[in-house]
């Protein structure tokens, strides 16, 4: 499915190269905060994305955008979880999830002046993902040892759709230059994230779980409008 992502995303974009109208490229940084579920285990995660504006009509712009974004499991979170479910165990474990994300969307702006205006945006598209976890378990026993058992490694990869709503401003600092800030809600559908398994005789069961995460985004960037 993603190489087909990826074939609609060239087409595209040829499509926009070729149109004789109102055209524009740009990049974006961005920090991300994990909301909900998602806030249990990641912290704040970090990425990007590169993306083509096209104008059509005063106030209206198709835009379509490619990114990146990781998240780094919080290992300390995870076991203070665990304490709380009461598992007489310490983990020492590594986990990532990246995302790859495709999105469509409109922006439209409003309050429009001559070089600035505040807009609103909607995106919607599908995101291939990577999900990885390794490490140990050390389960403590009724003498104080510690036992280390090997937990199960996870390597998950797949592509789910997900949603982008966002209020931003942009603000024209030459002819052909702007600046682009926005604040961004994100929503992954069946998005691949790790548990801490609820029973205390089976530490090392821990397994991953398909589920709904959302994060919000602050993203800063610059694009030319040819």
């Amino acid at each position: 499915m993603f190489k087909h992502l990826i074939l609609i995303l060239i087409i595209t974009l040829t499509l926009l190269v070729n149109a004789q109208s109102d055209f524009a490229v740009g990049i974006n940084g961005n920090v991300n905060f994990p909301n909900g579920k998602f806030t249990e285990y990641f912290g704040t995660g970090y990425g990007g994305d590169a993306h083509f504006l096209y104008l059509f009509g005063n106030s209206s712009i198709f835009s379509l955008s490619v990114g990146y974004n990781s998240f780094g499991l919080d290992v300390d979170a995870f076991n203070a979880k665990a304490n709380e479910l009461g598992l007489n165990v310490k983990f020492d474990v590594e986990s990532s999830f990246s995302t790859i994300p495709i999105l469509l969307g409109v922006k439209w702006y409003f309050l429009k002046q001559k070089n600035q205006s505040p807009y609103i945006m909607i995106e919607g598209g599908f995101y291939n993902y990577n999900f990885a976890f390794t490490g140990t378990a050390n389960i403590i026993d009724p003498g104080g040892n510690s036992i280390p058992i090997e937990l199960p490694e996870i390597d998950e990869k797949g592509t789910e759709t997900m949603l982008r709503i966002s209020a931003g401003y942009i603000y024209f600092i030459q002819k052909h230059w702007f600046i682009d800030g926005s604040v961004n809600y994100i929503v992954l559908t069946d998005a691949f994230a790790v548990d801490v398994p609820t029973d205390p005789e089976e530490a090392q069961e821990i397994t991953g779980a398909a589920q709904t995460l959302n994060y919000l985004s602050v993203s800063a960037g610059i694009n030319y409008r040819f």
